[in-house]
């Protein structure tokens, strides 16, 4: 599993929710976390606003920063590989359900 360099962040190191460490590699796009997350089938994380298209800039961050950004995807932490979880709004519940290559992102 990829890594980035160890940094600081901003929760407690025992509320750390994922079984992956906080500085491992994870996909965002610049308006995360309101709208899909997923665990794509070789076990990456990709935390996106949804339908991600050529003109999106994808950038990569560690999870631990996605977690600081927003600590309710901590509720996501036990989606398996090959699942997606994804919302209409940071106020609504997460959906989760398996993917297949017709709503997965490329990234």
């Amino acid at each position: 599993m990829a890594t980035v360099s160890d940094h600081q962040h901003n929760f407690l190191p025992d509320a750390w929710p994922f079984a992956a460490p906080d500085n491992t590699l994870a996909y965002t796009s610049p308006q995360i976390l309101d709208g899909a997350v997923f665990h794509d089938h070789d076990g990456e994380w990709q935390f996106l606003h949804g339908e991600v298209t050529d003109q999106d800039e994808c950038k990569i961050i560690c999870m631990g920063c996605a977690y600081s950004h927003d600590k309710s995807i901590g509720i996501l932490s036990d989606l398996q590989p090959g699942w997606m979880a994804y919302r209409d709004s940071a106020d609504m519940p997460w959906q989760s359900e398996p993917y297949t290559s017709e709503n997965s992102v490329e990234v």
